[in-house]
């Protein structure tokens, strides 16, 4: 594939197909995948496993400009790294979750790890995936798009995944988390989570995978100034 390296954003509340998408996607156009949320969940992996308060704006501030976060990617895995330990296996855990969700509320913690962002995807080719990508982080991307499902829909899809993870779950409370991160990301003053001006919408609740998939590769226009090809299979 050749391009002219754009940049793609994609937001929604959780497991609405964010990051299954966002990867697919990646891999199609040969693009960089950026998950902006698990930066928040490593964040809240260390600040749990050093037992810090996580209701103090000003350690999570300092913790996050003392972090060293990275990603690493290589074919269809994709790893991230703080402060040298893998912790891509770490962070989906319930308990992660919830944390993450206190500390990304925070400006300070928000301001660093949006640098970061901004960073990696200045040189383009990037897919990046998260809350706020399409409205804060990266709010003049190429393309943009939110994707959404119905509740009980993604609480799920959660649940099967820490099912598949070996994380004991029931569905029933996975919705009741699901629900009050959706209630936490909406309501934060900071950044917080809602369509994006210009996002293109999609409801994935009765979709497959692949339509999504489809669905998203449709939407982006071929211009001129954006010219890009394809790979035929």
């Amino acid at each position: 594939m050749t391009s002219n390296r754009l940049i793609i954003a994609i937001d929604g509340p959780s497991a609405s197909g964010k990051s299954t998408i966002a990867k697919l996607l990646s891999k199609k156009l040969g693009y960089t995948y950026l998950d902006t949320g698990a930066m928040y969940r490593a964040l809240a992996w260390k600040a749990l496993k050093k037992n810090m308060e996580l209701n103090s704006e000003e350690e999570m501030s300092q913790l996050a400009r003392h972090s060293s976060i990275r990603f690493y990617q290589q074919e269809d895995d994709y790893r991230i790294i703080i402060d040298g330990e893998d912790v891509s296996d770490k962070i989906r855990h319930p308990q992660v979750s919830e944390a993450a969700s206190r500390i990304s509320s925070f400006p300070g913690v928000r301001q660093t790890l949006v640098k970061i962002q901004r960073e990696i995807g200045a040189k383009g080719g990037l897919v990046a995936e998260g809350r706020d990508v399409c409205t804060k982080v990266f709010p003049k991307a190429d393309f943009k798009f939110y994707l959404d499902a119905s509740l009980a829909e993604r609480a799920h899809r959660r649940y099967l995944e820490l099912k598949k993870s070996g994380i004991i779950a029931f569905e029933e409370k996975v919705k009741e988390d699901i629900e009050r991160r959706d209630r936490s990301d909406s309501q934060r003053t900071h950044s917080p989570l809602t369509r994006g001006k210009g996002s293109i919408y999609i409801d994935t609740t009765d979709l497959t995978i692949e339509e999504v998939l489809n669905l998203t590769l449709e939407k982006i226009k071929f211009r001129e100034e954006d010219f890009f090809i394809l790979d035929k299979d």
